[in-house]
C-alpha cells in the first residue's frame, strides 16, 4: 500500500494510531491531532481474534482515529525483523 494514498485521502488533521502486531501483543501508540508526534497508548494482550478487535475498535471510536498504520517489522539497520 502506498503510504501517499492515505496521506491524500484523509483531512488535514486528525489522529493516527499506529500498531505494532506480535503474536501475543498489539501495541498502540497514538498520533496528535497535527500528526506531529506518537506517543504510546497500551498494549492489547491478544487473546480471541473477535475480542482483540472489539477492544480495538473501542480504542478507535474513543480516540476518533482517522487511520489505522499497521507497523511492518524492521530492525535499525533496515533489514527485515
Amino acid at each position: 500500500p502506498d503510504i501517499r494514498a492515505l496521506h491524500e485521502a484523509l483531512p488535514r488533521t486528525g489522529r493516527l494510531m499506529g500498531l505494532d502486531v506480535g503474536e501475543k501483543t498489539i501495541g498502540l501508540a497514538l498520533s496528535d491531532g497535527l500528526r506531529m508526534v506518537a506517543t504510546p497508548l497500551e498494549t492489547i494482550r491478544r487473546t480471541k481474534f473477535s475480542k482483540d478487535m472489539d477492544t480495538l475498535a473501542a480504542l478507535v471510536q474513543k480516540h476518533e482515529v482517522g487511520a489505522l498504520i499497521i507497523g511492518y517489522p524492521r530492525n535499525m539497520d533496515g533489514s527485515e525483523g
